[in-house]
């Protein structure tokens, strides 16, 4: 018997034993209402982020992911709006852009038919 198989039947013993013992948790699965709750912990800011991992009883990197995840990001649009008055100045944000877009299509199409002419009699032609 070589080595490395010999060390990893010690080490596949090692875990029967420490499974035996209770040395070893099986994996905890978190639903995600408990991860979202967890990071608005964090954002409330009266703690930092060890202490919500130890009040919560995970591993204060396993919150750093969640965070990453679940945490709303700046400029970032997180759906609907909340109440009315939200509602409410969003569409007219975007009734106001609407007619901007649609002012810039008209200069656009205007400017294409123009470029696409013929020149008239009379007038020089381009040197390409």
């Amino acid at each position: 018997m070589n080595n490395s198989t010999g060390m990893r039947l010690r080490s596949t013993n090692m875990n029967a034993q420490n499974n035996a013992k209770g040395g070893y948790k099986p994996r905890r699965q978190y639903d995600e209402n408990f991860k979202r709750h967890a990071v608005d912990l964090t954002l409330q800011g009266n703690r930092t982020m060890r202490q919500v991992a130890e009040e919560l009883g995970i591993n204060e990197g396993m919150l750093y992911d969640w965070r990453r995840k679940y945490a709303p990001r700046p400029g970032v649009h997180t759906g609907t709006p909340q109440n009315l008055e939200d509602a409410t100045k969003e569409i007219e944000r975007l009734r106001s852009e609407l007619v901007r877009m649609q002012e810039r299509e008209n200069v656009l199409k205007k400017s294409l038919g123009i470029l696409s002419e013929t020149p008239e009699s009379g007038m020089p032609r381009s040197r390409r």
